[in-house]
């Protein structure tokens, strides 16, 4: 049975049929590879860091920060590091214990950089800070830079599947209030079948009194697509999105349960 669902004012998206692909795929605001990567990432669990950042290559030995310049990267045996590989800086931003047990929430991970390695010898690397989204900081870990590319196009804007809720989880900074052109990641990844470009449309159950209970929110298009999670990015909305809103698959009506 399909569930009807009342909404506050018209939402022309909700019901259009035509199912060419739409442009509409980054917002109204300029979005590119860096804004995407430095939102925060939404984790389970805490990482195991191999390389770690020491601190600055700087005549400052009271620095432990920096957002240009040289890091010094401590070696371990068999780390495979050479000069010009490419790494994404990264921090978790809860403690051990501030993790939830798998369902219950998720950690933040904080990308704060990416560099390149510049020398190496026997027990240290230098590495320059090719972009920081945060200063980087000594602690911060590295993972291999992994080229990502946006998608040029968006699903069409048809209906909305009900069936499928997904949840709004966070964005960059732990921010969660979210409008036109804002990154935030929602718990719905590979593993459910999202794929880059995917359309979702956003609605706030109320269930008080004689408020209808969904109320239409926005649009959002997946940009990136972790496992679990998957980060998109606001198309359309007519108020803010935050979490606790519901978040639904577009898809034709021959594609959902009946």
């Amino acid at each position: 049975m399909r569930i009807c669902v009342i909404m506050i004012g018209g939402v022309v998206l909700a019901a259009a049929p035509a199912y060419a692909q739409s442009n509409d795929v980054t917002g109204p605001k300029t979005l590119n590879v860096p804004i995407v990567t430095c939102t925060d990432l939404p984790i389970a669990g805490k990482p195991i860091p191999r390389l770690t950042i020491a601190g600055p290559h700087s005549t400052d030995g009271s620095r432990t920060a920096l957002t240009n310049g040289l890091v010094v990267i401590h070696r371990t045996p068999g780390d495979g590091l050479a000069v010009g590989q490419q790494y994404v800086a990264q921090r978790a931003r809860s403690h051990q214990t501030g993790y939830s047990r798998p369902g219950d929430g998720y950690g933040s991970l904080r990308v704060t950089g990416w560099l390149t390695i510049y020398a190496i010898d026997e027990f240290n690397a230098l590495a320059s800070i090719d972009r920081a989204c945060d200063s980087v900081e000594a602690g911060d870990f590295l993972e291999p830079w992994v080229d990502i590319a946006l998608p040029s196009s968006a699903s069409p804007p048809v209906y909305p599947d009900f069936a499928d809720r997904a949840n709004v989880i966070f964005g960059a900074n732990n921010r969660t209030l979210f409008g036109d052109g804002d990154v935030f990641s929602i718990d719905r990844g590979s593993l459910h079948g999202v794929t880059p470009g995917q359309r979702f449309a956003v609605y706030r159950d109320y269930r008080l009194g004689t408020t209808p209970p969904l109320v239409y929110m926005g649009d959002v298009v997946a940009m990136t697509v972790s496992e679990r999670t998957t980060k998109v990015v606001v198309v359309r909305a007519v108020d803010g999105i935050m979490p606790g809103d519901v978040v639904v698959p577009r898809r034709p009506a021959s594609q959902q349960d009946h």
